[in-house]
């Protein structure tokens, strides 16, 4: 049975990021009647950023070489260590479970909002990235399909700084989370209410169509 993970991470309560992952998701259940649907909403809930405890657990697996995942599941020694270890376990073995991965990710101020960094913060541990020897990991094969929306337009004549999809094709690369990735991206999502955008309305109406559609092409994969 397949199974979806989809996470969005807007605070905007009209968010086009999460039309976008919406449509996504309500495309893959009608292709896959059969496969189970996970949620989590990074925004709404959001996740507890690293603490001390999480980074000691890891330093240990780091000092040690542990990269088996069930010795790594049973690092956490004190309690605090094993409260902040059970959080980052229960990220973890959702994303363990997904044959696919939908994100819907606003742009805020040039990069991914800060729910999201937690949520990557906390599954990015050492067993979870591809091995030197071979270049795979226990995440290796899982489809990833990343929903952006950008308040301004990223043309060839707009000047920009993008770092958040090179940072997460980085990332995901490391993960490996970058053998099946998409980017669907909505542009001029701010034309609705800022002024000098107001012209380019028409352009983020095409924009977001196109991303809805390429959703729901990616989705019946």
């Amino acid at each position: 049975m397949l199974t979806l993970l989809h996470l969005d991470c807007s605070a905007r309560p009209e968010s086009v990021s999460a039309q976008i992952t919406a449509e996504f998701a309500a495309a893959w259940r009608v292709a896959h009647p059969e496969g189970r649907l996970l949620q989590r909403n990074l925004a709404r809930h959001p996740v507890p950023h690293i603490d001390g405890a999480h980074i000691e657990t890891v330093t240990r697996l780091e000092t040690a070489g542990i990269v088996e995942l069930e010795e790594a599941r049973h690092a956490a020694r004190t309690l605090t260590e094993r409260r902040s270890w059970s959080t980052t376990w229960k990220l973890i073995d959702e994303l363990l479970l997904a044959d696919v991965l939908v994100i819907g990710l606003p742009v805020y101020h040039l990069s991914v909002p800060s729910v999201f960094k937690a949520w990557l913060d906390r599954i990015g541990i050492p067993p979870l990235f591809v091995s030197p020897k071979t270049g795979r990991g226990p995440l290796s094969g899982t489809r990833v399909v990343v929903a952006t929306a950008h308040g301004a337009a990223y043309g060839q004549d707009v000047p920009h700084d993008d770092f958040l999809e090179p940072h997460l094709r980085a990332v995901f690369r490391a993960l490996g989370l970058a053998d099946d990735l998409v980017f669907l991206r909505a542009e001029m999502t701010k034309a609705g209410h800022v002024p000098w955008l107001a012209p380019f309305r028409a352009a983020a109406q095409g924009s977001l169509e196109q991303a809805i559609e390429s959703a729901r092409e990616a989705a019946r994969r």
